[in-house]
């Protein structure tokens, strides 16, 4: 079942809105196990509708069900801070219906109990993961805190650029098949491959549009004007770069665009898939901007040339 950006964006909201409420009331690794086991609950709801794709009323009535952010959190502080392992293991109690209002009517005092919705322990659950778990799985196995592998995960980023992406793409799949608590959202085969075969196609159509631009200019030049080509390295930059930028658009953006089509957590494969695509509109402007920079500089030579100057 596939999600529109938009609904995903609801779920993300309020799952960021559950954890900004439990901040300092349940440990780093309670937390993440409270709300992964929150959004595996809206996703086995979203399931259970048995709808190809959901409406995003649909998704709404199902967050609004939920409840407010602070009283979903205070469920998951009861349930996840209790420290009782017969507690730990049981569902999340889900909100009482809108007819009780969580009250019982004989009495008219509040009742604690709640239906609960997880069939699963919660020993079972995999890890919060901010994109695919590895790092949550890997901070659970050496006892380090999540948010400092991921700082250190954002470092090597800069530095390494895609090779990064890659390294993680592969460990996300070594742990899979190997059955540890790594994301298990459903991949999706052909996105992952029509997605770098796409843009490796756009990055080389605008390639070879732009240097046969520039040859296009050379053959008028010569066929029209027949005379020698005037000193253009000022601004032929494009014509000297465009096999570096080729190359480098291929190396950045195509690691880019598989990790794009990966099932990313918090809608995280929506946004990359974005900034793929504003990579390659941004490599078709300079290239255009190449273009133009070429056919500028030969303007102004003739214009030189026939002033005197």
């Amino acid at each position: 079942m596939e999600l529109t950006e938009k609904q995903n964006l609801y779920i993300t909201r309020y799952l960021r809105s559950v954890s900004d409420a439990l901040a300092g009331r349940l440990t780093e690794k309670q937390c993440e196990r409270a709300m992964a086991r929150l959004q595996s609950r809206i996703q086995s709801q979203i399931t259970g509708l048995n709808k190809a794709r959901p409406d995003d009323t649909d998704v709404l009535d199902i967050v609004r069900k939920l409840g407010s952010a602070e009283s979903q959190a205070d469920v998951l502080v009861r349930v996840w801070g209790s420290g009782d392992a017969a507690t730990e293991l049981a569902d999340v109690a889900a909100p009482l219906s809108p007819a009780t209002n969580g009250e019982n009517t004989s009495t008219g005092k509040t009742t604690a109990a709640a239906k609960p919705v997880f069939s699963q322990p919660a020993a079972i659950a995999p890890p919060a993961a901010v994109w695919l778990g590895v790092l949550a799985w890997c901070a659970a196995q050496w006892d380090l805190p999540a948010w400092a592998l991921r700082t250190l995960a954002v470092f090597v980023g800069l530095v390494t650029l895609p090779v990064a992406l890659l390294v993680y793409t592969i460990a996300f799949f070594w742990l899979r098949m190997g059955g540890k608590q790594v994301s298990q959202a459903p991949l999706h085969p052909l996105r992952m491959v029509f997605r770098p075969l796409l843009t490796g196609l756009l990055i080389g159509v605008i390639h070879f549009c732009g240097v046969y631009a520039i040859k296009g200019v050379y053959i008028v030049h010569d066929t029209w004007l027949k005379r020698d080509m005037p000193d253009m390295s000022e601004w032929a930059w494009f014509e000297t770069e465009a096999g570096r930028m080729f190359f480098w658009m291929l190396f950045l953006l195509l690691p880019l665009a598989l990790f794009s089509a990966m099932p990313l957590a918090n809608a995280w494969d929506y946004s990359l898939k974005r900034l793929n695509q504003a990579c390659v509109a941004l490599y078709a402007i300079v290239v255009s901007f190449g273009i133009a920079s070429f056919v500028t500089g030969l303007i102004l030579a003739f214009v030189r040339e026939f002033t005197g100057q």
